[in-house]
């Protein structure tokens, strides 16, 4: 038997649908910049971008997509952990190359 609680609950923390095209949108934006900086910025300023354009767009996917914005701030800081690790993790391989 469902519990309707929960069942609204969770209908609760689904996205807006009128988000979506909207964050979506922000994903492709973020990918154009990038791709506008490889030839107008230089190696170093470039990378910056990138990681910083590649964080934004994780943190989106993970608020929006995935569904984590309405849930507890453990699972929230995990991500963001998580992400900022994939982040430092390729900055460094840059800067170790």
């Amino acid at each position: 038997m469902a519990h309707p609680e929960r069942t609204t609950a969770l209908v609760a923390q689904r996205p807006r649908a009128q988000q979506l095209p909207l964050v979506w949108g922000a994903l492709l934006l973020l990918t154009l910049l990038s791709y506008y900086g490889l030839n107008r910025f230089s190696e170093t300023h470039f990378v910056v971008l990138v990681l910083a354009a590649m964080w934004l767009k994780g943190q989106l996917l993970v608020d929006h997509f995935m569904g984590l914005r309405q849930v507890r701030r453990f699972w929230r800081a995990l991500m963001a952990l998580y992400l900022l690790g994939v982040t430092v993790a390729i900055g460094l391989a840059f800067l170790l190359d």
